[in-house]
C-alpha cells in the first residue's frame, strides 16, 4: 500500500466539485452513455468559476476514457488512485500476496476475479469466455481485458471485482477479510468491488481537500449508490441523483433529477455554483 509524496499543486481553486459517473454522469437505464452536451458545458462554467471537477468512480481510468477528459481530474478504483490535472496525488495498490490468497481460496469456488490496473483488467485464463461474452454484451472493447499472464510485476492491482453465485460466497469472503479489505456492492448484482481496508472514495475526498487546503464547505458531490456514501459524507454538500439507493438518500443534503432530466446542471445552478 503506497501514496505518493507531497503534492506540487498550489491552492488554487473556490471549491471542488465531484462526480460519480455511473448512474450520475451517464445512465444505462436511460441509455445515456456519455456526458450530455449539457453537463459538460456546466463542467466548463464550474472550472471558469474557479471550482475543481473532478470524476469519482469505482471504476478505473480505462473504463472512463469516454469522459475522463471532461473533467480536471479523477478519483478511480473506489479511492486508489487520484491524479488531478495530471499529477498523481494517490495510488494505493494490493500487495500480490493478498491477491493470490483470494484466488487460492475463492477461485475453488465458483467465481471469477477481475484483477484491475489503471489500465487494464486481468483475468485468469480458464475465464477467458466469460470475458469475451461480457465484452460482446456490454459493447467493451476487448484491449480492456487481459489474461494474467501478461501482467507485468511492476503493474498495480489498485482493485478486485468478484463476481459469484452464491451469496454465502459474498457474506464468507467478507467476514474473513473484514479486516484488510472494503467491499462495496456493486450496481449489478452478484458483484463486489473489493479495495484495501479504508480505501474509499470519501477517503480519497479527504485526503485530496486537505492537500489543496480547501474547507469542506466549499466541496459538492454528486452520486446514487451505496458506494457513493463515503463521498456524500466527506464533502460540505451532497447531492443524490434522481433516481438513487436507500443509503445515498439517508446522507444527502438535496436531491436533484435523473441525468436524462440534466440533473447535475439543475443542481449545480440551484446552489449558484454555475
Amino acid at each position: 500500500m503506497n501514496k505518493m509524496g507531497e503534492s506540487k499543486i498550489m491552492k488554487k481553486y473556490k471549491g471542488v466539485v465531484f462526480f460519480d459517473y455511473d448512474g450520475t454522469t451517464v445512465d444505462e437505464v436511460d441509455e445515456i452513455k456519455t456526458a450530455t452536451p449539457t453537463t459538460v458545458e456546466s463542467l466548463n462554467k464550474l472550472k471558469e468559476n474557479g471550482y475543481l471537477t473532478m470524476l469519482c468512480s469505482g471504476r478505473t481510468q480505462r473504463f472512463l476514457e469516454m469522459d475522463i477528459d471532461k473533467f480536471m481530474g479523477a478519483i478511480t478504483c473506489n479511492g486508489s488512485h487520484t491524479e488531478v490535472e495530471g499529477e498523481v496525488i494517490r495510488d494505493i495498490c494490493i500487495p500480490d500476496e493478498l491477491v493470490f490468497q483470494v484466488v487460492n481460496e475463492y477461485f475453488p469456488r465458483d467465481t471469477i476475479i477481475h484483477f484491475e490496473t489503471r489500465d487494464i483488467s486481468y483475468y485468469l485464463h480458464m475465464d477467458e469466455e466469460f470475458f469475451k461474452n461480457h465484452c460482446k454484451l456490454f459493447n467493451l472493447p476487448q484491449r480492456w481485458y487481459a489474461p494474467w499472464k501478461f501482467r507485468t510485476k511492476n503493474t498495480h492491482i489498485s482493485k478486485l471485482v468478484m463476481n459469484y453465485k452464491d451469496i454465502q460466497v459474498k457474506k464468507d469472503f467478507e467476514e474473513e477479510f473484514k479486516d484488510v479489505f472494503t467491499c462495496a456492492k456493486h450496481v449489478r448484482e452478484n458483484f463486489i468491488d473489493i479495495t484495501l481496508k479504508g480505501v474509499t472514495k470519501g477517503d480519497a475526498i479527504t485526503e485530496l481537500i486537505e492537500k489543496l487546503g480547501i474547507d469542506k464547505k466549499d466541496t459538492y458531490a454528486f452520486g446514487d449508490a451505496d458506494n457513493d456514501v463515503e463521498m456524500m459524507q466527506a464533502v460540505g454538500t451532497g447531492i443524490a441523483m434522481g433516481r438513487h439507493s436507500e443509503k445515498v438518500g439517508e446522507v444527502a443534503s438535496m436531491v436533484t433529477g435523473t441525468v436524462k432530466e440534466e440533473g447535475i446542471t439543475m443542481a449545480l445552478k440551484k446552489l449558484g455554483l454555475i
